[in-house]
């Protein structure tokens, strides 16, 4: 009963850490001038793929059905996996630290880039870069706070039977 009771905790917990950071990610877009660029080039590239199909073939479809499978990768990729992540994990090891939860997130959500890539490039990054891995950064925290303000602070608690009521916990 208590695998159940968790299992609702930690959907309920997610349910409201991907919204949270997702609207992070979406303010820190409208004011970080390097992200706003990024998503400029982004939709210009998307334009002239939609532009050169219906020249050719006469139907774009093929295209908005990529970028609509791409937006939705890279939402599930960025957005929900770390937090997923972290929370099972958190709820398996019984972790209750605000620190674990935001931090953690934090750092997976801004390294996922950096992964993709093959890590590291040896020339240096562009500050550019630093601003968009920092904003990812504070997605991920954002997230990860939110879930754990909803599920986190209670992971690994258990009912003592001992004690009789409800209010009586143990680690």
């Amino acid at each position: 009963m208590r695998f159940l009771g968790r299992l609702i905790l930690l959907i309920l917990g997610l349910i409201f850490a991907i919204p949270a950071g997702a609207l992070t990610l979406a303010l820190g877009i409208f004011s970080e001038p390097a992200a706003q660029e990024l998503v400029a080039l982004i939709g210009t590239a998307v334009f002239d793929l939609l532009f050169a199909e219906a020249m050719q073939n006469g139907d774009p479809d093929v295209v908005i059905a990529e970028f609509a499978l791409g937006f939705a990768f890279v939402s599930l990729v960025l957005l929900v996996a770390p937090v997923t992540f972290v929370a099972i994990s958190g709820e398996v090891t019984g972790t209750r630290s605000v620190i674990f939860y935001g931090l953690v997130t934090g750092l997976i959500t801004a390294a996922i880039p950096w992964l993709m890539r093959g890590g590291f490039v040896e020339t240096a990054a562009l500050e550019a870069e630093w601003r968009i891995t920092a904003l990812l950064f504070v997605t991920g925290a954002v997230a990860g706070f939110v879930y754990w303000l909803i599920t986190g602070r209670s992971a690994g608690r258990r009912r003592d039977p001992a004690a009789g009521d409800s209010t009586s916990l143990r680690s």
